[in-house]
């Protein structure tokens, strides 16, 4: 046998190997993009279903077949939230919201640079009336991730000016610059959900008038 016939075959047996590697490259990559695109549709349909007094089984199903998915982790939050709000005669139901509150974290866990994730979870601590500590230090966490985030502003100002007793005076002049600075539609917002909460004169007082006189007559 001479030296070219056997680097033939060995050269046809490393196409062969490297042509069954490729198919097995293939085949993993086809079954991951099946699983993104089973997982994408479950939560749609979990989104779009009507939220009940019982589990999302779209929502189950992705979890259950997903592995430290964030986006997963945030739908259940806010299936969650709106199931703890469903009996609109009762006071909310804390259970559902420490679960909200849960699946919260566990997105936090796992894409902790994202902070809508950290906004939902203060949502459901205000709604929960966590102690002043907790709430400190969920805005302190969400301000150094995102401090010139301007797509929070309207739900954090909104939280914020909801729990104002409960921040500090640092947290408290911030916000009242972060509101000073937004358009009048966020700040009339706010102000609107801050006089349900009773907070709405820390608007009048400390915002310039010409910016809140429309408000505050």
């Amino acid at each position: 046998m001479t030296i070219a016939t056997v680097m033939a075959r060995m050269t046809t047996a490393q196409i062969l190997k490297t042509h069954r590697l490729l198919s097995i490259a293939l085949v993993i990559l086809a079954i991951a993009a099946a699983h993104v695109f089973v997982v994408a549709l479950l939560l749609e349909a979990g989104k779009a279903s009507n939220v009940q007094d019982r589990d999302n089984l779209w929502l189950n199903t992705a979890q259950a077949i997903s592995w430290n998915n964030p986006d997963v982790y945030a739908a259940q939050a806010a299936f969650y939230r709106e199931r703890a709000l469903l009996n609109e005669q009762q006071a909310f139901n804390t259970a559902h919201l420490t679960t909200s509150l849960n699946y919260w974290q566990q997105a936090q866990a796992a894409s902790p640079l994202w902070p809508y994730y950290q906004l939902g979870a203060l949502d459901i601590e205000v709604m929960l009336n966590s102690p002043a500590s907790v709430i400190q230090s969920r805005i302190t966490r969400l301000v150094e991730l995102a401090p010139n985030e301007r797509g929070l502003d309207k739900n954090l100002l909104t939280l914020s000016f909801i729990a104002w007793p409960k921040l500090n005076q640092t947290q408290q002049a911030y916000m009242l610059k972060r509101l000073q600075n937004s358009r009048f539609g966020v700040l009339n917002f706010v102000y609107k959900k801050a006089k349900e909460a009773g907070n709405h004169q820390a608007i009048c007082i400390n915002l310039p008038w010409k910016k809140v006189r429309r408000l505050c007559n």
